[in-house]
């Protein structure tokens, strides 16, 4: 018998969805705040294309449940999280 009870998985599970979700938001912020002009343009792009690809991860990992190796849409959806920070580093150094 288990001394866990059965709804304790639940709500470590919406605990964490909240924290990653809470997390998202920050990034969120943070990008628009970036967006305000406080910074030189290469810093911002990279800043930004940093958290484009950390908030995608996360989407990823936590809310697709894109978890297992080998999985064809997980590996398409890492090389998308990786090509557009890419994209965005590389329209900074373009563009400004």
């Amino acid at each position: 018998m288990s001394c866990i009870e059965p709804g304790a998985k639940m709500n470590t599970d919406e605990s964490r969805a909240t924290t990653v979700w809470l997390g998202l938001l920050a990034l969120t912020l943070g990008s628009a705040w970036l967006g305000e002009g406080v910074f030189p343009p290469g810093l911002t792009a990279a800043v930004v294309a940093l958290i484009v690809g950390v908030k995608g991860l996360l989407v990823i990992r936590h809310y697709m449940g894109l978890t297992e190796p080998g999985s064809r849409l997980r590996l398409a959806m890492r090389l998308y999280f990786v090509v557009v920070p890419a994209l965005i580093l590389v329209s900074a150094a373009l563009g400004g």
